[in-house]
């Protein structure tokens, strides 16, 4: 059953500092989402308040109309799977034993896996290519290969929804396509609704349905991805200059950089919350 992700007039603030304004979104169910926003926008964290890893300081989080905080995290993880930006790498720990940690809310008592959660985790290393690797130590891993086992980890999971923080970091250019069409292909196979926060914003019109736009903790923009960017909000909010080029064949406009502009990227230029 696909369930809908809402921030309902929740902000963030540390101390004396807001990280999140106030804000209220939705997010589509079975689509792809992309939020995007220059470094220290807010992506992060947005991704973190919806994962309940973070809770607003005023406002809730809901996932199919009901608030996160009344949801116990194992049931939760059942639903929701996140790949954060950063995670210490447990030495010593096989390649296999670290995707079945991702069985862990399905798992019988006393953690014993199952035969769908073997299936799960094999499943799971053949989608990102590492089969041959399910039992090497993780140590002897490259940051690219590190990267693909994370995400076999929360494949296995086998959640409806997927949360993805900056998921192509420490990945070459080839194996950056690999893992945003699995990605893609999990989406239109089992209509998995996925938010990933992304820096490269032709990768994110080409692989996304929708794009949420953020700027200084704000939410500048939401809607279809191929209606949000465009030159002028690219410049105003990363502070750089494009040019749109269209492919042939391809629905979606690609932005080229040509230079930086020599001011910074301005907000209140910005028209908050517009729905393209």
């Amino acid at each position: 059953m696909e369930q809908t992700l809402t921030l309902d007039q929740a902000c963030l603030q540390v101390g004396r500092k807001t990280i999140l304004q106030s804000t209220s979104l939705d997010i589509t169910p079975g689509k792809i989402t992309a939020i995007l926003g220059p470094n220290g926008s807010g992506k992060s964290t947005l991704l973190k308040l919806f994962s309940g890893l973070l809770e607003p300081s005023e406002g809730q989080i809901l996932m199919g109309g009901k608030s996160l905080k009344s949801c116990h995290r194992k049931t939760l993880a059942k639903k929701m799977a996140l790949l954060p930006q950063h995670s210490p790498v447990p030495l010593g720990m096989s390649v296999s034993d670290l995707v079945a940690c991702g069985r862990y809310p399905h798992a019988g008592p006393f953690g014993r896996l199952k035969k769908d959660d073997h299936r799960a985790i094999s499943s799971a290393l053949s989608r990102v290519g590492m089969d041959d690797y399910a039992h090497e130590r993780v140590d002897h891993l490259s940051g690219g290969e590190m990267q693909r086992v994370w995400l076999a980890m929360v494949l296995a999971q086998e959640t409806g929804i997927l949360l993805l923080d900056e998921p192509t970091s420490w990945l070459d250019i080839a194996h950056q396509l690999r893992l945003l069409e699995i990605v893609r292909q999990l989406n239109q196979e089992k209509q998995t609704t996925v938010v990933w926060v992304l820096h490269d914003l032709n990768q994110a019109l080409q692989y996304s349905d929708e794009v949420v736009l953020m700027n200084q903790g704000q939410v500048v923009r939401k809607g279809a991805a191929t209606q949000v960017l465009d030159k002028g909000i690219i410049s105003k909010v990363f502070g750089v200059e494009t040019r749109e080029v269209q492919l042939e064949g391809r629905r979606e406009s690609l932005f080229l950089p040509v230079g930086e502009q020599q001011a910074g990227p301005v907000l209140r230029s910005v028209p908050s919350m517009e729905v393209a």
